[in-house]
């Protein structure tokens, strides 16, 4: 079944909207001609994701604690892509860090990711609206064996990962007990345009402001698995039309493992520069060494990746560039 035969006339809701990924997703989904409504409190998204010129999209600022108003969008909905976090911007720091953030506010980290949650599946419990909750590799924690397969004990160690781990705990306690059709997809590291933190982002600022000199955290050989967003937005909308798949947890990545150093290496050179590069040896708590996919269930969808990590990296600097001549 292709995505637009099973996404026909049908009425979506996305939490956390407005940022990054969501933003993609509804972009995506606006394309497939479906009527996307976006829920997002614009504490980390911003509407300048959503300037499409579509009478399909609807925006209402709101939040996912918020029960009555969660409930009354539900009813609107056939499916839900629940990606509403806690990342809040500030104005010291600008574009907020997740695991971070968790690490210095974990009640509220807490608040939003396991009621915000439980608020959608009570709402899509009456329903019978289906989700697509969107879950982090960061449940996984520090593992002794990557690339780390679903069945890999849950060892988080932020209060992110572990806010997380809960809420998919209740995904599978209210698919099991009252049948609701929901699936877990467990993101590693996305990236891609629209993305305003994390490493890629971050060190291309570093390098505007010197293309000489640039120091990075940690050893430059911790391994991520990098997924470039249109690929992930792309999986999860196939994992929505995927009858088979409610029920299931899946990671959403390449099984491509790559380190900073290759990262940097990569950037620089699509840049045109040489930095001095210098590694601190020094990370942040919660940080992780090595967080790769096993992808084997993903491929047995059909799902395969179709962007190179050049690629992305290429496209996410071409709009880096195009966003800061804006601004000057």
């Amino acid at each position: 079944m292709s995505f637009s035969s099973f996404l026909e006339g049908k009425k979506i809701l996305v939490t956390g909207g407005a940022g990054f990924i969501g933003s993609c997703l509804v972009e995506q989904l606006l394309d497939l001609d479906c009527d996307v409504m976006v829920l997002d409190n614009l504490s980390s998204g911003v509407l300048q994701n959503l300037q499409f010129n579509s009478e399909s999209l609807s925006f209402v600022r709101g939040d996912v604690r918020d029960f009555a108003l969660v409930q009354k969008l539900t009813q609107k909905s056939n499916i839900i892509f629940h990606l509403a976090e806690f990342i809040p911007n500030t104005e010291q720091n600008g574009p907020g860090h997740v695991v971070k953030f968790s690490m210095r506010k974990p009640l509220e980290d807490l608040d939003v990711s396991v009621r915000g949650t439980l608020n959608v599946l009570e709402a899509a419990k009456e329903t019978r609206s289906r989700i697509v909750f969107v879950s982090t590799a960061a449940v996984y924690g520090k593992t002794l064996k990557n690339p780390i397969k679903e069945t890999t004990p849950l060892n988080p160690t932020s209060p992110y990962g572990a806010s997380k781990s809960a809420a998919e705990t209740y995904c599978r306690l209210y698919n099991s007990i009252y049948d609701l059709p929901v699936i877990i997809v467990r993101l590693f590291n996305v990236y891609g345009p629209r993305q305003r933190k994390y490493l890629m982002y971050d060190t291309l600022l570093k390098l505007e402001e010197n293309p000489h000199t640039l120091t990075m955290l940690g050893s430059g050989n911790q391994k991520r698995d990098f997924i470039y967003v249109k690929d992930a937005v792309e999986g999860l909308i196939l994992l929505s039309a995927n009858e088979e798949c409610y029920g299931e947890t899946l990671n959403l990545g390449t099984g491509i493992p790559t380190s900073v150093k290759e990262v940097v290496t990569r950037i620089t050179k699509i840049l045109g520069v040489t930095p001095n590069v210098k590694y601190t040896g020094m990370s942040w708590k919660g940080d992780i060494k090595s967080l790769v996919a096993d992808v084997a269930k993903l491929r047995k969808i059909g799902f395969t990746p179709k962007y190179r990590l050049e690629q992305g990296i290429e496209r996410l600097i071409s709009w880096f560039q195009e966003v800061r001549r804006q601004r000057h």
